[in-house]
């Protein structure tokens, strides 16, 4: 009598497969973020050792990244082909974002009320200009902080459209230094046209969801290239 041979499944390389195959797909984009291990072990049936030892493997992969308090995203692992610091310090970052926070996310909200539709159709020559630029980091940065300072001009607010204006030099710095990393533009090209889709429907809690999402995600892959502070 002959039977079909029957294989043992290793459950590690099962989830692996299937995490791997839709990030590849791009059905899980980058900078979205993974649901968490007790989720994940619910979700295929299988314990969270086995969870833990499969992201495990994406990781060493670069499919993926998880920081402490941020949470496991995935991600683009071109970002990784550069071999040196990029010039921004963590603490930097976090003040950057601290800046957006104050300024943007009350822009957003003011917009909602407030902006029209020229204001809609200026975002959009935005969008267009960061798409010209591709992966010319030499000029991206510049069309980066326009982007953002035509979000905060939407709020009809002198005073925080000021406070973009004034502080310009610095963000722009700060754009240079994200969209430095080999295949950045792709996810910040992305992230902008979503953005500007929930500011035309007038959502900021989206916009600021989408903020946060964006800020935990750029902190975790960044974190490597941080150049420490100087003493």
């Amino acid at each position: 009598m002959e039977f079909e041979k029957i294989t043992k499944v290793n459950l590690v390389d099962s989830v692996c497969k299937q995490l791997r195959e839709r990030i590849l797909s791009g059905k899980y984009p980058e900078g979205t973020r993974l649901d968490g291990e007790n989720k994940l072990a619910a979700s295929f049936n299988v314990s969270r050792v086995v969870i833990r030892e499969a992201l495990r493997q994406l990781r060493s992969e670069r499919l993926i990244i998880t920081r402490q308090g941020m949470g496991t995203f995935i991600a683009n692992p071109s970002n990784f082909l550069k071999d040196e610091v990029i010039d921004l310090t963590e603490q930097g970052y976090l003040e950057f974002w601290d800046f957006r926070r104050s300024v943007e996310y009350s822009a957003v909200t003011l917009a909602k009320k407030n902006a029209s539709d020229s204001d809609f159709e200026e975002i959009e020559r935005c969008i267009q200009k960061i798409k010209e630029c591709g992966q010319n980091i030499d000029i991206l940065g510049e069309a980066d902080y326009q982007f953002h300072l035509t979000v905060v001009s939407c709020s009809h607010n002198v005073y925080l459209e000021n406070a973009m204006k004034i502080n310009k030099n610095m963000m722009v710095s700060v754009f240079n230094a994200m969209n430095s990393l080999p295949g950045a533009y792709g996810y910040m090209s992305h992230s902008h046209v979503n953005v500007a889709r929930c500011l035309k429907n007038r959502d900021p809690e989206r916009i600021i969801e989408q903020y946060e999402e964006m800020r935990k995600y750029n902190i975790s892959r960044l974190e490597e290239y941080f150049k420490n502070a100087e003493v």
